[in-house]
């Protein structure tokens, strides 16, 4: 017998031995783990992933990187409301709340970051370690959903790993994102969905309710995950079975009250945002008559070839994979109109910017339900063929790593940048009249970290520099129509090339200043200032 297996691909060879020994090495170590116990599986899965979570986000530095110029400006607001401002909590949470309930619907979402600042202050390391035991969380219940969709130890952990590792596990450290904990919710909710068909146990049903409930008043999006709960009961209740309308009825019957309730809770969701809240605010959402076609395509071919560009590349080879077992995956309809559930609804809301980043997720939990729990689990999928796929999904994953590592350390980079630059702006003008001028416009968030964050240090001198009028503004609080003249400035602060926000060099002479660098932030400071 030949030592190798061969594959010819374009002229060459592609040897399947390591490969093909590494693949079942791999395996038999989780098939020996499937049989260790409930509880040491719980301790093992429990530590691998808070190892990796807490193992990325130290190692790399994101867990003390500070603040960011971006939605952590709002932890800065609420302590500037508490203290200087004399605000209560509930008056802090009726404020944020009844605003956002004019733009968009995620009460939740405020409440959490108000109750959290409330807790921790502007302590946003201490924010970060939540934020990575959400994520420890969300990967540990994904996990076990998997575990009860008949996944060994390898694939379920793999499922997990595929819908959190990427573009996307910018969740793991940024503080604005709502999807961290959503996507823990979800699966929270999910898991306790699949008990509850499983045991017929009440308590899982209540559960599982709230936790959906609580994900869909946190960000919109994953109000579109209500409809594929449904979907899936009437996946477990036909399973095996033919369709038909008496055996469907039969399944909505028995699952009547929690069908019920998850489609009121879409229902009556749906409609505040059509009716209440508005639409107007969503800017990637849905169709707008002023794009054309063209445009469209154009900005998903970008997506294809950046964020989502891995999982579209391993996407399309798994599938050619599974396309030569045709006959049997033609009855897979079940699985991929659940997989679909969750894919279309997500790329048709974000249809006028596509996916990127954060707005993977929950898209990702489609692709991979269906190419790791239906594909990994597909009987026919044998021999050289289910080596190259799952080859293909570690590979993915392996790709994907990468892009958490390179963008983990960009985001530490920056927060260190500008770490610097406001401990050493606030050196230099603390105790004195010297002013600064922020030229961070048009990130708005930008400038209000800087108003924000000065203000709570006791510094409130801080001026904004608008390019189109070529004008210094205070833009913020109750002397925000006040200007000043460029000569009465000590100190500027803007973004450099390195930095992601970075899109113009303001037009001001600044041959009286000396260039301080601070990563991806310069400073200028007027001459003759120590």
């Amino acid at each position: 017998m030949c030592r190798y297996s061969r594959l010819s691909r374009n002229g060459k060879t592609v040897r399947y031995g390591m490969v093909n020994r590494f693949l079942r090495g791999v395996q038999d170590f989780y098939e020996k783990l499937d049989h260790i116990g409930k509880k040491r599986e719980a301790v093992f899965i429990w530590a691998l992933f808070a190892a990796l979570v807490f193992g990325v986000v130290t190692v790399t530095g994101t867990l003390t990187s500070g603040f960011h110029l971006v939605d952590d400006w709002e932890f800065a607001q609420y302590i500037d409301w508490m203290k200087l401002d004399h605000l209560s909590l509930w008056d802090c949470l009726r404020e944020s709340v009844s605003f956002d309930l004019t733009l968009r619907f995620r009460p939740l979402y405020y409440i959490n970051r108000i109750l959290m600042t409330y807790v921790f202050g502007i302590n946003l390391t201490a924010m970060s370690v939540v934020k990575a035991a959400e994520i420890v969380t969300a990967l540990v219940m994904l996990y076990y959903c998997a575990r009860l969709m008949k996944c060994n130890m390898f694939y379920a952990a793999l499922f997990s790993l595929t819908v959190m590792v990427g573009y996307q596990s910018a969740v793991w450290w940024k503080l604005g994102p709502q999807e961290s904990y959503d996507i823990m919710m979800f699966a929270v909710g999910f898991y306790c969905l699949l008990k509850w068909l499983s045991t017929e146990k009440r308590r899982y049903a209540v559960i599982s309710v709230a936790a959906f409930f609580l994900m869909s008043i946190y960000k919109e999006p994953f109000i579109l995950l209500l409809p594929f709960a449904g979907l899936y009961i009437l996946y477990d209740g036909m399973k095996g079975k033919q369709v038909t309308i008496s055996g469907l009825w039969e399944t909505i019957r028995r699952r009547l009250p929690y069908l019920l309730t998850i489609g009121i809770i879409f229902v009556g969701e749906m409609l505040l945002i059509l009716f209440v809240v508005g639409t107007n605010n969503y800017s990637y959402v849905g169709l707008d008559e002023g794009v054309t076609l063209d445009q469209y395509v154009q900005v998903w071919r970008g997506a294809a070839e950046n964020n989502l560009k891995w999982y579209v590349r391993f996407g399309v080879l798994m599938g050619l994979i599974l396309l030569t077992y045709w006959e049997h995956l033609k009855k897979l309809g079940w699985e991929i109109l659940l997989a679909m559930a969750i894919i279309v609804p997500q790329c048709v809301s974000y249809s006028k910017t596509s996916l990127e980043e954060r707005y993977i997720l929950p898209c990702v939990l489609g692709y991979a339900f269906f190419f790791v729990i239906v594909g990994c689990c597909f009987r026919p999928l044998s021999g050289k063929r289910r080596i190259l796929y799952v080859l293909c999904l570690l590979l993915m994953l392996a790709a994907h790593g990468r892009v958490v590592l390179r963008e983990a350390q960009y985001f530490a980079y920056r927060g260190e940048s500008i770490k610097t630059m406001l401990e050493t702006t606030l050196d230099l003008v603390q105790g004195t009249d010297r002013k600064v001028l922020s030229c961070f416009g048009p990130n708005l968030e930008g400038n209000k970290t800087m108003y924000h964050w000065f203000r709570i240090h006791g510094y409130d001198e801080v001026f904004y520099w608008e390019e189109d009028e070529k004008k210094i503004n205070r833009s913020f609080g109750p002397r925000e129509d006040e200007q000043a003249d460029f000569e009465d400035i000590d100190v500027v602060v803007m973004y450099n090339e390195e930095d992601r926000h970075w899109c113009y060099e303001p037009g001001l002479d600044l041959s009286d200043f000396t260039e301080q660098k601070c990563g991806t932030i310069t400073m200028y400071i007027r001459n003759g200032i120590e």
